[in-house]
């Protein structure tokens, strides 16, 4: 899917499944089947004629910094899903949106409604979100509230005053929550993942139902810091920063 992802950056004249194929090494089926997916996800569109397209919303440098950025912690995202048993995401931010790349999860595990594989104005009502929020300059911050802030749920933060003060403490505690405030009977925990030089590079997470919250989420919440803290050192090379330079915390 990443890869197939990354031939669409590539391509901006449009790609066939049969070249895709070719590209990846796989058959034509298979090929039609990830560019499918790509599109109900709202990543691609499928022309008439016949040609994919990346989506019009997607840029193409976020597309290809969440291609290395999942496939450098391929097996930090394993972990995580295997550690906790919750649906677990990775995701790199660029311009005020978030690219999921790469998620976990198992048959029958329930999926958050609605939530794709980019987030964009909903970023205050996710945990993914408000590590990205909580990682950007004061400017940065601003531009994503003048854009107003949606509410999903009862629960929902929207008055920016609050933002503020839930964004300081992910900063103080290096992690986020939300408790249904994206859908009902859905939370998320979520920190960052940090390369050798200390830039914020990705973010993982993982959602769970209100009742797995409650019981669990001071030992969840320990291991996906500690997931991510570990990540680290098993970073190979440094990958370009989830957070465009002019957007990061001084």
């Amino acid at each position: 899917m990443l890869q197939a992802l990354a031939l669409l950056a590539r391509s901006p004249d449009g790609l066939r499944a049969d070249e895709a194929a070719e590209a990846l090494g796989r058959s034509v089926s298979t090929a039609y089947s990830l560019l499918d997916s790509l599109c109900q996800e709202g990543f691609a569109v499928h022309e008439h004629r016949g040609a994919y397209h990346l989506a019009a919303a997607v840029e193409p440098a976020a597309v290809k910094r969440g291609a290395v950025v999942g496939a450098s912690l391929s097996d930090v995202l394993d972990e995580l899903f295997a550690r906790t048993n919750k649906r677990s995401y990775l995701a790199a931010a660029s311009a005020g949106s978030l690219i999921i790349p790469a998620m976990r999860g198992r048959q029958g595990m329930r999926r958050m409604p609605g939530l794709g594989r980019q987030i964009g104005d909903d970023a205050h009502a996710l945990a993914l979100g408000k590590v990205a929020l909580s990682l950007l300059n004061p400017e940065g911050l601003a531009r994503y509230i003048e854009r107003g802030l949606r509410r999903h749920t009862p629960a929902t933060i929207v008055r920016p005053d609050h933002l503020f003060a839930e964004l300081e403490d992910v900063r103080q505690a290096g992690f986020a929550s939300d408790v249904e405030e994206y859908e009902p009977d859905f939370c998320c925990l979520a920190a960052p993942v940090h390369d050798s030089e200390g830039r914020a590079v990705a973010i993982l997470g993982i959602s769970m139902s209100r009742r797995s919250y409650a019981q669990e989420h001071h030992e969840l919440q320990r291991t996906v810091c500690e997931v991510a803290s570990q990540a680290r050192i098993r970073i190979a090379s440094p990958v370009q920063a989830a957070l465009p330079e002019n957007d990061r915390r001084s």
